[in-house]
């Protein structure tokens, strides 16, 4: 009697065996797909919020902004980015000349460049200046891209994945945010 449950259960392990080795291939080709489905998706579908601290040496001042960046792809080819933040004005002695508050948010109608190097050419179409914004044209020349507060220009960013986790949003010139994004489950 015991016998034959042996023999039961070998012949249930015989069938069984073959079918191990296709349930891995079948995960592992499950697991490829949404990998490449998700670097696909990057950065694209994905908003990220960053830092930025900005300082420029001039012969008699020093200029210099900390902001919060928000990055966001949107539809029909636009993007979003909203800066808040706070801008300075130093004398050569270091005494701050001007502190000028930061508070916009910038669309754009972008046009993808590159897919190799991830560059975007980036025109700004709309620019919303909140009321409590009162940076002036004289320190935002000094600290922020173009784009960034002349409706109509256009700005080259290149958009890399620094980790899995991370995007660095850089100009032709230097880098100007790495922005961190957090995945919705």
């Amino acid at each position: 009697m015991f016998s034959d449950r042996k023999r039961i259960f070998q012949g249930k392990k015989s069938i069984l065996l073959p079918f191990i080795p296709a349930v891995f291939i079948l995960l592992f080709t499950l697991y490829g797909f949404f990998v490449q489905k998700n670097r696909e998706a990057f950065p694209v579908n994905i908003p990220c919020r960053g830092n930025m601290i900005i300082e420029a040496q001039y012969d008699n001042q020093t200029a210099k902004l900390v902001a919060a960046l928000y990055f966001s792809f949107l539809d029909n080819h636009k993007i979003l980015v909203s800066l808040s933040g706070t801008g300075y004005l130093y004398d050569k002695n270091g005494i701050v000349i001007q502190r000028k508050t930061l508070l916009r948010n910038i669309y754009y109608d972008y046009i993808h460049v590159s897919t190799n190097s991830s560059t975007y050419s980036l025109t700004s179409s709309q620019i919303n200046i909140d009321s409590v914004d009162n940076m002036d044209w004289q320190i935002s020349s000094l600290l922020l891209i173009n784009s960034f507060f002349l409706t109509g220009h256009t700005d080259t960013l290149v958009l890399k994945k620094y980790d899995n986790s991370t995007l660095l949003i850089e100009s032709n010139q230097s880098p100007i945010a790495l922005c961190v994004f957090k995945k919705s489950l």
